[in-house]
């Protein structure tokens, strides 16, 4: 019976909620976890009281998950009983009243901008691998994208003429590009072996369309390049290009809109901007500085 309903919301997420996949599997992982541990105490979902959800919350908190994970794993409780409670499947939401635990905010690790150039003035190999791996890195750092948004990309995205990616997933968006990132698409495109898939923009050596693992896998190939031990993620990437901008002169609403966030929600990309800058811009900009 459960699974039935498990199954329901996450139809109603899809059809109703229009999330996105990667959104929606995390509510169900998050959900399935919490069903599991109704079973494990003989507990059905309409008997799930206030109490259950906090004692569910101290049981994660034992096992040592981040504020963040718990956080998020409230947040999915909650949409679960909005919606049966919207199906009239329960009387009253047990989760209505609960709030997330506050999470410390890091300032998220980046690259300088001189160890963003270490990377790509690497002498990558002329073949097909190197040249792919260097369009692609050239890509996340000049554009922000999010690596479902880069191997969901297609040839006819990306505008050669013009300099901009027409982004599709999560939020549809166009970001332009720079000239080195165009010069290695360029080159990436003029040799791409259209072997198996003739619409997708980055493919594995085997023509299939490349994955987020192999994605990840190729970044970490380079990463004794910077630092040993230093691990270069896409997310990494993502920042560094926000931050750059940023300490360039660009306006957080522009680099909102590039990244594709879908709130106004900067407090991320306020942390991205280093100290001195805000001191130089209250400076320039204060009449009594």
């Amino acid at each position: 019976m459960m699974i039935n309903i498990v199954q329901a919301f996450i139809e109603f997420l899809y059809q109703e909620k229009k999330l996105s996949n990667n959104t929606i599997d995390s509510y169900k992982r998050d959900i399935e976890q919490f069903i599991d541990y109704l079973e494990k105490n003989r507990l059905n979902y309409d008997d799930v009281k206030k109490v259950t959800i906090i004692n569910y919350m101290n049981l994660l908190k034992q096992q040592n998950r981040s504020q963040a994970t718990i956080s998020r794993h409230l947040s999915s409780i909650k949409s679960f009983y909005q919606f049966l409670f919207l199906k009239r499947l329960i009387d009253e939401e047990p989760a209505y009243t609960l709030d997330a635990p506050k999470i410390e905010r890091k300032k998220p690790v980046t690259l300088s901008v001189e160890q963003v150039d270490k990377l790509l003035s690497f002498e990558f190999e002329k073949n097909e691998k190197g040249i792919r791996d260097r369009a692609i890195i050239e890509v996340l750092y000049a554009t922000g994208l999010r690596v479902s948004e880069l191997i969901s990309l297609n040839i006819d995205d990306v505008n050669l003429n013009y300099g901009y990616v027409h982004c599709k997933n999560i939020k549809e968006r166009v970001i332009p590009i720079g000239t080195h990132a165009l010069d290695a698409l360029k080159n990436y495109i003029s040799i791409r072996k259209n072997i198996k898939n003739k619409h997708h923009l980055f493919l594995n050596l085997r023509g299939d369309s490349l994955t987020r693992q192999g994605c990840w896998k190729i970044i970490k190939e380079y990463t004794n390049i910077i630092n040993p031990g230093f691990a270069i993620t896409p997310s990494i990437l993502r920042k560094s290009f926000a931050q750059h901008m940023l300490e360039n002169g660009a306006d957080i609403r522009s680099v909102q809109e590039m990244l594709g966030y879908k709130a106004m929600n900067s407090n991320e990309l306020i942390t991205l901007i280093s100290k001195s800058k805000i001191k130089e811009v209250y400076n320039k900009a204060h009449p009594r500085a």
